[in-house]
């Protein structure tokens, strides 16, 4: 498939929001170029931060630098007119689907916004083929290979600011790949959880063992601390879907009212009691 067709479904910018309402499970073949709407690029290929740019200029500005894919553990990937360095670089073989990718985890400073980290990934070597990029104003890890048999996950960690869980699932259904997020994921949850409550991100997953565990807050919880319980998330490939089967949800039942204290009111005591 050619990368300009790729591009309109692979680009899974993490928001800085909530997660666009029509955001779903879906194919990256083109059959839903909606699915993603409401996506957010922080870093734009001119070096400054959500100067105006949408998603034909990143690509562009990523396919234009692929001569640098020789060295892709030094050379950024990505042309962008800001100060670009590469974390880290690397390479992921899936015997399955006899897919070779590789990996690309930047950092980028705009010119007039804060620290951006960006992961691109491509297949094949001697014609690279761009696949899938992302960026967040937070942090990645390095992708991992879940799975690898006829139903192969490759798994790409996030996490955005405070907002929490940013994450990528991959998994093949044979002849191409469909792709989810954690956004996905929190929704479905979300669904299943008791009224008034909902998942306090971040979502920490264990593909290999199908699940995964967050922190449940309570609709009227403090911005710091949920307060609802915790939740076991499972999940199963269904009809060639990514999606949650169950949950066990553990609700904490509350003693009273919670009493949260700020650093500012230390000075109110002592070692040992009040004053």
């Amino acid at each position: 498939m050619p990368p300009s067709k790729f591009i309109m479904l692979a680009f899974l910018w993490a928001m800085v929001s909530a997660a666009p309402a029509n955001a779903q499970n879906g194919s990256i073949d083109g059959e839903e170029p909606d699915m993603f709407e409401g996506s957010e690029i922080f870093a734009c290929p001119d070096g400054k931060y959500q100067s105006g740019c949408d998603i034909a200029d990143v690509e562009k500005a990523i396919l234009s630098d692929a001569s640098s894919f020789s060295n892709i553990g030094q050379n950024c990937l990505y042309a962008v007119k800001a100060n670009c360095s590469v974390i880290a670089a690397g390479q992921i073989n899936i015997s399955s689907t006899k897919t070779q990718f590789h990996w690309q985890h930047l950092s980028l400073q705009p010119k007039d916004g804060p620290h951006v980290e960006m992961m691109i990934l491509f297949t094949n070597e001697n014609e690279p083929e761009f696949f899938s990029a992302m960026q967040v104003e937070g942090f990645f890890d390095a992708p991992i290979l879940v799975r690898d048999d006829d139903r192969a996950i490759l798994h790409v960690p996030a996490r955005n600011r405070g907002l929490g869980s940013a994450d990528q699932i991959f998994y093949s259904t044979g002849n191409s790949w469909n792709v989810t997020t954690a956004y996905n994921i929190e929704r479905q949850v979300n669904k299943l959880l008791p009224q008034n409550f909902q998942l306090a991100s971040p979502i920490f997953f264990n593909l290999r063992e199908a699940s995964a565990f967050s922190l449940v807050r309570r609709h009227n919880d403090a911005g710091c601390c949920a307060t609802g319980g915790t939740v076991n998330i499972d999940f199963e490939v269904r009809d060639y879907v990514l999606e949650v089967s169950q949950i066990a949800f553990n609700e904490t039942i509350p003693v009273g009212n919670p009493k949260y204290t700020s650093s500012g009111d230390s000075e109110n005591h002592t070692e040992g009691g009040s004053k």
